[in-house]
């Protein structure tokens, strides 16, 4: 038995979530091929013949990235094969994302098992300096993957399948947008909370330490300084580079007071029972 778990992490979460369900589909007997997203389409045989298809991602603005979103809908129809979803996202929401990374590969023909959500640290800056969610996905986190494993796989076994609409958000704030563009939405929120990356050329040490952290590859060598293209995850900045760079060259501005940002995060937060629902399996 073959399966293979498509991955993006910006941070680490979801590749710590990623490799917890292969650790658990390896001791249920399958073969498992984790693959980064950046290298699918370099290996595209990973995705021939699989009998269980996992794609995970960080949630983006309550919704997956809209590069991961493209590669769904460029997926070579199927018919019947398995599949599942998983998300890590800030603490705040997880929004849609679920629904829409599932629509996307019902529409090729998957059939469904389930989806999971997780909390994780909040890597923008706001939330880095507020320790929001510091130290997840943890252990526990990480037990509810494995369990997450179990029941898709029970379900599998049993010919059941996920009516994916149970994995629609019911928070107010994403709700009125189901299953209807959010280009709108996504902006207003990126207003709200993404600040503008300054780059100081006299702290640079010209290490490419963010050029070979960069999760999309955006960043080149120039002749004195990396070049950055900002177009890195279609423009939504994850801020990988702020994080690791050994001279503090970069750095971010805030768009608002931190107290701004807790305010926002609380407009379009889930419920606590809509926390709780972790893992939803047909």
């Amino acid at each position: 038995m073959r399966s293979t778990i498509v991955y993006f992490s910006q941070t680490g979460n979801t590749e710590k979530v990623t490799y917890a369900l292969y650790e658990r589909l390896q001791a249920r007997g399958y073969t498992v091929t984790p693959l980064m997203y950046e290298d699918a389409a370099d290996f595209p045989e990973a995705l021939e013949g699989v009998e269980l298809l996992g794609v995970g991602f960080p949630t983006f603005f309550g919704y997956p990235p809209r590069f991961i979103e493209q590669f769904l809908r460029g997926l070579k129809k199927t018919k019947g094969t398995s599949a599942f979803v998983f998300t890590t996202y800030g603490g705040a929401t997880a929004g849609d994302s679920l629904y829409e990374a599932a629509s996307a590969l019902k529409k090729k023909g998957y059939t469904i098992l389930g989806g999971l959500k997780l909390e994780g640290s909040d890597s923008y800056p706001q939330g880095r300096e507020l320790k929001i969610n510091a130290g997840r996905p943890d252990e526990d986190d990480l037990t509810i993957a494995t369990e997450f494993v179990d029941r898709i796989l029970e379900a599998k076994a049993a010919g059941r399948s996920l009516d994916i609409e149970k994995l629609a958000t019911p928070t107010p704030f994403f709700a009125a947008y189901h299953g209807r563009p959010h280009a709108a939405l996504v902006r207003k929120m990126r207003k709200e909370i993404e600040g503008k990356i300054v780059f100081n050329q006299e702290q640079c040490l010209f290490c490419e330490t963010c050029k070979k952290s960069c999760p999309t590859r955006s960043i080149g060598t120039g002749e004195k300084f990396p070049e950055f293209s900002w177009k890195c995850i279609d423009g939504l900045r994850c801020y990988q580079c702020v994080r690791v760079c050994p001279g503090k060259a970069l750095s971010a501005e805030y768009p608002g007071a931190l107290e701004d940002y807790l305010k926002f995060r609380a407009e379009s937060a889930d419920s606590p029972e809509e926390k709780r629902r972790t893992t939803i399996v047909a």
